[in-house]
């Protein structure tokens, strides 16, 4: 495998561009898409603005953030934007993300940096979600590149020090900014964790230093906070079942209902918090001589900094004070917010018992799905709780 060689993984370029957009246009989905977006053009508008794509920054100007603001109009009660002043124009960075939602949470980063006059990211996405070929046509026009999942052990070590090499080279040779999860898959249970092998990843590719390997990435903790997570339904299913059966084998197509209903369910309020640099943080770890122990410690400082930056919102609060029992947080909500929340929980709950009526013969199911939909809200709480108390 040549690891310099990015054709299969980056986001498109050149001939490449119009190619994808003339297979959009033979698919009747795109115009349904679009028509999303911009109700009142006809086919034949959509269809020009599609062909004036050069770039897949005029891709992501003129139609993925334009329609990823009208779901956050139709589908959140607000999108906010904290601690903006991390970041300046003209510096690439590597958004090193939360993970709650599959597709949004790098979206709305987006369509954010947009309005405030800074450059997009190039997104990392899992080659899971490329279940057919219009969807791989959209994210890489979208400046997404490709996480290659499913391999062999020995390739996706291979793998995985080519994603390294790319991530760098984007980072510091191209100077494009780069979003990707700070781990493998999406939070399902509310607690962020980073994984230290995405740390290893993004160190492999330097000859330098760890410290200096790391820093000249520019990785900054980034953090989305959602009021209501449109998938706490599927999530909890996931939980419950490998709790249950020991595993969790997902339908086809699982993964993009998923996406669908993230984009299009209801999220209350969504806040994107960006936190320090990490330069600091780095030179913190130079005193410390093993290598996994660098990484451990550097992993546990991210997660204190997001833990630290998360938003929470009423229904966290809620979720803590029914979960222990206690009116610790009754100042941070109302008695009509805990009564609506209470209410959902109960629906979504009512919602999944039926949908699972064989397992309803294990005694307390619904009590068990009530109670992991409480952690998950709750532990965002729990996290920002230990976080204050090391800080």
């Amino acid at each position: 495998m040549d690891l310099n060689n990015y054709d299969d993984l980056r986001p498109y370029e050149g001939e490449e561009i119009p190619a994808a957009i003339e297979r959009l246009l033979k698919k009747d989905t795109t115009f349904r898409m679009m028509q999303f977006v911009y109700p009142d053009l006809e086919k034949e508008e959509i269809t020009e603005m599609l062909r004036s794509v050069r770039t897949t920054e005029d891709f992501q100007i003129e139609v993925s953030a334009p329609a990823f603001k009208v779901v956050a109009q139709t589908t959140t009660n607000g999108l906010t934007f904290s601690n903006m002043d991390s970041i300046e124009k003209g510096v690439p960075y590597l958004f090193l993300s939360n993970h709650r939602d599959i597709i949004l949470d790098s979206a709305l980063l987006n369509v954010s940096l947009l309005e405030k006059g800074f450059e997009t990211t190039q997104i990392a996405i899992g080659d899971n979600l490329l279940k057919n070929e219009i969807i791989e046509d959209i994210v890489r026009l979208n400046k997404s590149f490709i996480v290659h999942r499913n391999a062999a052990p020995k390739e996706l070590l291979m793998l995985s020090r080519r994603l390294s090499n790319y991530i760098r080279k984007t980072i510091t040779q191209d100077g494009t900014s780069v979003w990707i999860a700070h781990k493998e898959g999406r939070s399902k249970d509310g607690d962020d964790r980073t994984a230290s092998g995405l740390i290893k990843m993004l160190q492999a590719s330097s000859d330098q230093s760890f410290e200096d390997g790391l820093g000249e990435l520019n990785i900054i903790p980034t953090v989305v906070s959602y009021e209501y997570d449109p998938c706490d339904i599927f999530k909890a299913n996931e939980l419950l079942m490998i709790k249950e059966h020991g595993e969790y084998q997902k339908q086809d197509g699982e993964d993009y209902r998923s996406a669908l209903k993230g984009i299009t369910g209801h999220k209350g309020r969504v806040n994107i918090a960006l936190g320090n640099v990490l330069n600091r943080r780095l030179d913190f770890i130079k005193t410390i001589e093993n290598k996994n122990e660098k990484v451990r410690v550097l992993s546990n400082l991210i997660d204190q900094e997001m833990h630290l930056l998360y938003r929470l919102w009423p229904t966290n609060y809620i979720a803590y004070d029914i979960l222990t029992g206690e009116n610790t947080y009754s100042h941070e909500y109302t008695r009509i917010q805990r009564i609506t929340f209470n209410n959902y929980l109960r629906g979504r709950t009512l919602k999944l018992a039926l949908t699972k009526k064989k397992l309803l013969k294990n005694e307390g199911f619904t009590k068990q799905v009530r109670e992991v939909m409480l952690k998950m809200y709750a532990n965002p709480v729990i996290n920002k709780r230990r976080a204050e108390q090391e800080k």
